[in-house]
């Protein structure tokens, strides 16, 4: 059932965790994770190394910090340069917040919907959410349902499956940290690429996550970005 399918991990100084999160992921039976290490403090390099030693994970390198995007198109520059055998390909971020579970769900859906984005969305009303964080996504989802026509109940999920055919436009879309991800959901609208949502767990930990999200500068380039898609449309990429 998950042959053919990689885990895609971006990690900025991360914590102990990301070793056992990698680790369940295996013992769920993905049978490839590319964790890509996005210019890291040398004092968390004894996590990357426990990763590059497990059987299934790539490590790759970037020698500074350059931003999530980036990172994620590092990896799928590698998927598609090395001609991985792969149909499924898995964002997921490196604080645990995706839970294993959550993942080989999405795989699961994502190969029976072939050319189908799959998100793995997360429910802002339950109590443990940072009411930050539940007004920036829900903000954000109106907009653009308002701009697009389309309502994405978590517009700023960082799980979400991709069949391999989508990785050429993956590469081709502008941004290089967090905006990246909202500039591929605007690609996707305005390309009528099936979207479809999967429910997740909702969780969110106390103090410095490992996601690196900042939540009024990154909201800033959201929404250029967003204004931009909508303004350009069909010339956005």
């Amino acid at each position: 059932m998950f042959s053919q399918s990689v885990v895609v991990i971006p990690a900025f100084n991360p914590s102990n965790d990301l070793i056992l999160y990698a680790k369940q992921l295996i013992d769920k039976g993905v049978p490839s994770i590319i964790i890509v290490n996005d210019g890291s403090k040398p004092e968390h390099q004894a996590v990357f190394d426990q990763l590059a030693a497990l059987p299934a994970c790539q490590l790759l390198v970037h020698e500074v910090n350059r931003g999530k995007g980036r990172a994620l198109k590092t990896a799928f520059s590698y998927i598609k340069e090395q001609q991985l055998a792969v149909k499924t390909i898995v964002t997921a971020d490196a604080d645990g917040q995706h839970v294993a579970e959550d993942v080989m769900a999405l795989i699961t859906v994502a190969k029976g919907s072939p050319n189908t984005i799959v998100l793995g969305v997360r429910d802002f009303d339950q109590d443990n959410v940072p009411s930050k964080n539940a007004f920036g996504n829900k903000l954000t989802s109106r907009v653009v349902a308002l701009l697009f026509g389309t309502y994405i109940s978590d517009t700023q999920t960082g799980l979400r499956a991709f069949d391999f055919n989508h990785l050429d436009w993956l590469l081709d879309v502008s941004g290089d940290r967090f905006e990246y991800e909202m500039n591929v959901l605007t690609y996707a609208l305005i390309q009528s690429i099936p979207i479809h949502e999967q429910a997740i767990q909702t969780i969110y930990f106390g103090g410095e996550s490992s996601s690196h999200y900042k939540a009024l500068t990154d909201s800033l380039r959201i929404a250029k970005q967003l204004l931009r898609g909508f303004i350009f449309k069909k010339r956005f990429k």
